[in-house]
């Protein structure tokens, strides 16, 4: 099986699983905005509409996204909302002063997003305070209403994220993992007996995309450990520890479909081709055990295979067998067979601490 056909066979798999996530998004977010809307009627908020719209914006597919995106939303409205407030008892209500208040918030705000993107909320949040209540008898008791209504939203989006459907980042993030890492199983075959066979090149965008994959894995990390540790308990030390086996999976497959393509000419018969299909099924074999969430079988003994494949090598050295090869080939060799057998020495650093971490 080629680059194109994983590849194509990992995309197939995803469109299979993307409509009854999407069903469930879409009745979830439905569901938000209008117990938003109903609550703001039982309020008797005059623009009750603030409340689904934040509802919308808010109900992210999972549960530590919606979090995310309810304290960006939250934080930026009280600022913008105390910033307004400001505003409204300083400057008067004029056109001269309404133009000067929307103009030193909105540019203070956009000005402070270089540090902490909740201005941009805070921007939003602080226009609709000053202008919505122009003429108003009351405008600081206007404003803030509308802030009351920008947080209804936001409430019921997140008790509508955490109470239907839960989807946790965590368990989204595991079992993407799970999939990454099988991908990569396979590849390292893939990769190994294209080498083997006299060095034929595959396609040089096999890896296209791997590189958003890998910074979306540390983000839901990041987001998991900081929003969900408080709703659940999860095994945080273990998702890190699988991220990063596809962060090294994908670096040393990256570097041997660099070296299999970067040397053209005749190619050659490797001797070391039962070595290096050992080193490949023991790679793709603790790839597979790290994939599986609950793995019965017990992992694979890397060592052995590692010490094994050095020895060989050390052995053809000593009998000159490099001879045959000339210079640009004999580095291909040793760039492919170098990161091979990293690939296999980090996987077995990552399944020892996986052992550590179950026996803790």
């Amino acid at each position: 099986m080629n680059g194109r056909a994983l590849c194509g066979r990992a995309v197939s798999g995803l469109r299979s699983r993307v409509p009854g996530a999407s069903v469930r998004h879409g009745i979830k977010t439905g569901l938000a905005a209008l117990l938003s809307y109903l609550v703001t009627e039982w309020l008797h908020l005059d623009f009750g509409y603030w409340a689904p719209i934040t509802a919308v914006i808010v109900m992210q597919t999972s549960v530590a996204e919606s979090i995310e995106m309810s304290l960006y939303r939250t934080v930026g409205t009280m600022i913008g909302a105390l910033m307004g407030v400001v505003s409204i008892l300083v400057l008067p209500d004029t056109f001269e002063g309404n133009g000067a208040g929307l103009f030193i918030t909105t540019g203070l705000c956009a000005f402070l997003t270089r540090w902490d993107a909740r201005y941009r909320m805070a921007a939003i949040t602080v226009t609709i305070v000053i202008l919505a209540s122009v003429g108003q008898p009351d405008r600081m008791h206007f404003g803030l209403f509308r802030v009351l209504e920008i947080l209804v939203g936001v409430v019921c989006a997140v008790l509508v994220s955490l109470t239907l459907w839960p989807l946790r980042a965590g368990e989204a993030l595991r079992a993407d993992l799970a999939r990454q890492l099988q991908a990569a199983a396979e590849r390292v075959g893939v990769l190994v007996e294209a080498f083997l066979a006299e060095q034929q090149a595959l396609p040089e965008d096999m890896f296209d995309g791997v590189a958003g994959t890998l910074k979306s894995n540390h983000d839901r990390l990041r987001k998991a450990r900081r929003h969900e540790s408080f709703l659940h308990r999860d095994d945080h030390e273990h998702l890190e520890a699988l991220v990063m086996a596809t962060d090294h999976a994908a670096s040393h497959l990256q570097a041997m479909l660099h070296s299999l393509n970067g040397c053209r000419g005749e190619g050659y018969t490797i001797i070391m081709a039962k070595e290096l299909r050992d080193l490949a099924a023991a790679a793709s074999e603790g790839l597979r055990w790290l994939a599986a969430p609950d793995a019965a079988t017990p992992p694979p003994a890397l060592r052995g295979v590692i010490d094994a494949a050095e020895a060989r090598l050390a052995a053809l050295r000593e009998d000159g067998a490099t001879r045959r090869f000339y210079l640009g080939k004999l580095m291909q060799f040793y760039a492919f067979y170098h990161a091979l057998r990293r690939l296999a020495e980090d996987v077995e650093a990552i399944v020892e601490r996986r052992q550590a971490c179950s026996m803790a």
